[in-house]
């Protein structure tokens, strides 16, 4: 290991102090950028963080722009947003220090990976809905981290993080979604679950469409005995669920696949 000297002293390097988003790109075009900014605003007012201006879409969707022909312009790609409280040390706030916004796209394959993914539930992460935290794409994403190498150690494909409570949260990726007796069930935003873009958009489709529609809390054993399960965001959209902790479930189903058709806008 190499010891080198700490020159940067932003709150977000130093403690995590901020959020980021995550937004696909289609051919250059940043989708539902308008959404995903406004849950990063949401955010910095709940966590008093600097908020972005109105205006701060332009910007973003101009650089991305530039960035993606700088990549030779690929089919997909996705756009990291990370906006910071600024320069400075300790748990004080930093008073009206200037906010840092950053933003880096990355490219993604030609087409996402629709195989079904298998869950299990984790140890090493578990939300506490109360925490002022939760619910918010912050930067102190380790316990996400270590959630994954858990399951992935149990030979799962993601981790399926329970709240204190011991009720489904989210997986470490995405948003739960379950066929319960006929109900289409997912966990409601007051168990700590981060407000999903896609997730806004599977509920509304869903309901557009007659569907019977539940936000509450959702027990493990409903999502393991679930018809149909199936997790969505906002790089992946639609994504069954395999199987949770070993169990056994036909991968997919009539309704998750007609969700994922809905939502597909590759």
């Amino acid at each position: 290991m190499r010891t080198v000297t700490w020159r940067d002293d932003d709150r977000g390097a130093m403690l995590g102090e901020g959020l980021f988003e995550t937004v696909l790109l289609l051919s250059g075009v940043p989708q539902h950028l308008d959404a995903h900014l406004e849950r990063m605003r949401a955010s910095a007012r709940a966590l008093h963080l600097p908020v972005p201006g109105e205006g701060h879409g332009r910007v973003v969707a101009a650089g991305a722009a530039g960035d993606w022909q700088r990549l030779e312009r690929p089919r997909r790609a996705v756009l990291r947003i990370t906006l910071t409280a600024g320069r400075g040390r300790g748990l004080a706030p930093p008073g009206e220090g200037a906010p840092r916004v950053s933003q880096l796209v990355a490219p993604l394959p030609d087409h996402p990976d629709r195989s079904p993914l298998t869950l299990t539930a984790v140890r090493a992460h578990r939300v506490d809905p109360g925490a002022a935290v939760s619910g918010h794409k912050t930067l102190s994403w380790l316990p996400w981290i270590a959630a994954r190498r858990e399951a992935a150690g149990r030979g799962a494909d993601a981790a399926l993080v329970t709240t204190v409570d011991g009720d489904v949260c989210e997986a470490d990726h995405a948003n739960v979604f379950a066929l319960v007796g006929g109900v289409v069930v997912t966990p409601s935003l007051d168990r700590g679950v981060l407000p999903g873009v896609t997730r806004a958009r599977a509920l509304a489709a869903l309901r557009s469409a007659g569907h019977a529609v539940a936000e509450r809390r959702l027990a493990c054993d409903e999502l393991r005995s679930a018809s149909e399960a199936w997790l969505t965001s906002s790089l992946d959209w639609v994504r069954a669920i395999a199987a949770v902790d070993g169990g056994n479930r036909v991968a997919g189903g009539s309704l998750t696949a007609w969700l994922a058709a809905c939502l597909d806008e590759s």
